[in-house]
């Protein structure tokens, strides 16, 4: 068992004991980060809109994307295929997986406001903003 802390310019990954596994310097000023269970991947996103996966068994960097929005205060995972959705002040809603180096789908959801809280149900099927 993990945890992983995002403090202002790195992310620590800590095992069970407290010990510190891994230190994610190139993650900085993270606002979300998601754990990908079946990957062993963290995904995290911040202020300079920089989405990046991280291997948490090697402390290997898989990939990292430029959004191209802005910073991104709102992250969740689908639970069903391990998309990442990110939320983005400008009213757009953005797909992602750590294989397209693009977005895979980018809705706008609320023309003009910032996403402030997004969900997804657990089969995957329904995301509300």
């Amino acid at each position: 068992s993990m945890m992983a802390l995002a403090q202002e310019r790195k992310v620590f990954i800590y095992d069970k004991d407290g010990v510190e596994i891994h230190r994610l310097d190139k993650h900085s000023r993270v606002f979300g980060m998601q754990f990908l269970p079946y990957h062993w991947l963290l995904a995290t996103v911040g202020h300079s809109g920089m989405l990046q996966y991280q291997d948490t068994s090697t402390g290997e960097l898989i990939s990292q994307h430029r959004t191209k929005l802005g910073p991104c205060h709102v992250m969740r995972q689908n639970p069903f295929n391990s998309v990442i959705h990110l939320g983005h002040t400008n009213g757009t809603v953005t797909l992602w997986s750590p294989s397209s180096s693009e977005y895979l789908v980018k809705l706008l959801c609320h023309k003009g406001n910032p996403i402030t809280s997004l969900a997804i149900d657990r089969n995957g099927r329904y995301m509300a903003t």
